[in-house]
């Protein structure tokens, strides 16, 4: 309220055209100052959460859309991160092994030669 006063003051001080005083005191008498009471803050409050409420917010999507996004990264990764059973031996076989079990008569003899040339 001093801070009013003190600024009014200084304005009264200012020499300002007609126009701009005339503008300046249709405001002063449209937009009163409220009087603060008991009730003034709880009001203001109640004002200013009936207002963000009615309007949609943008704040609102973002923290769903992270929580959202944050929920899929930890499905993610608890699938990803969760040991997979074991394959079965067709697909867990090497190239040498599927050769190996079509001729096993071969991979015997190589073993066998194998064991001859080291004697």
């Amino acid at each position: 309220m001093a801070n009013e006063q003190r600024n009014r003051a200084e304005l009264d001080g200012l020499e300002l055209p007609a126009e701009i005083r005339a503008s300046f005191a249709a405001y002063r008498e449209a937009l009163p100052d409220p009087e603060p009471g008991a009730n003034f803050m709880p009001q203001l409050w109640v004002r200013i959460d009936s207002q963000r409420n009615g309007t949609f917010s943008f704040g609102w999507l973002a923290k769903r859309f992270v929580s959202v996004a944050v929920a899929s990264c930890l499905a993610m990764s608890i699938l990803f991160l969760t040991p997979v059973h074991q394959m079965s031996p067709i697909y867990g076989a090497t190239y040498l092994d599927a050769l190996s079990a079509d001729h096993p008569d071969d991979v015997a003899d190589a073993d066998l030669n194998r064991s001859i040339e080291t004697l």
